[in-house]
């Protein structure tokens, strides 16, 4: 017999999952940057199927069209990403409208979440998402690629891209700025979101524990 596949959500309270504490001195004067203009942000490891290399190529074009935004990676650096992350280290921009946090406590994270403007999950596969569930905890809006997972956990409740040329994503951050700006945007404020203790009990429900 084939074996049974089902599946569970994840979720994203951190008050209550013994978050990490601590801020770096440079905290304050990251923050001020993020809040003087509109600010993507970026949270996964650095790795290939991530989306980072498109969104980084999508926003040096936004920045030679003029655009005055932010991109923000949060993640520690992966495999295979030594040339992505020579190149953010070299731009002009880095530390000016590019920035990454390579490592960073979930204290941190919030305040960043509070900051910035959008989220931008780019990534060209998942299982599940957890950065938009943390994104819709703080009534962050999200531009995502089109991916049925993606589809599944945050529905109706973000924007949605595809392509993975840096022209295609780069022309999606302008639509939806554009869609912000006329209060168009999808909201994600009343995204459906677990804590972790009714995550917990899901994996109990798909597992048969609780008989």
């Amino acid at each position: 017999d084939l074996p049974r596949v089902n599946s569970f959500h994840l979720g994203a309270d951190l008050s209550n999952s013994a978050p990490s504490l601590g801020m770096p001195r440079t905290a304050d004067r990251t923050l001020k940057l993020l809040r003087s203009r509109p600010s993507f942000l970026s949270v996964s490891t650095l790795e290939p199927r991530k989306g980072h290399a498109q969104t980084l190529s999508a926003f040096e074009l936004l920045w030679a069209q003029g655009e005055d935004v932010n991109l923000v990676f949060i993640g520690k650096k992966g495999w295979m990403m030594d040339d992505l992350v020579q190149k953010m280290q070299q731009s002009p921009e880095f530390g000016k409208r590019l920035f990454w946090l390579d490592s960073i406590s979930d204290e941190y994270l919030t305040h960043i979440y509070e900051a910035c403007t959008c989220l931008i999950f780019a990534s060209e596969g998942e299982g599940f998402g957890l950065p938009l569930i943390e994104a819709a905890s703080h009534q962050l809006p999200i531009l995502a690629r089109d991916l049925p997972v993606f589809q599944e956990v945050a529905g109706k409740h973000a924007t949605y891209f595809t392509g993975l040329e840096p022209q295609a994503l780069a022309l999606a951050v302008r639509a939806w700025r554009t869609q912000k700006a006329q209060k168009m945007a999808p909201d994600s404020a009343h995204m459906p979101t677990l804590t972790w203790a009714q995550s917990a009990q899901q994996l109990r429900d798909v597992l048969g524990l609780n008989a």
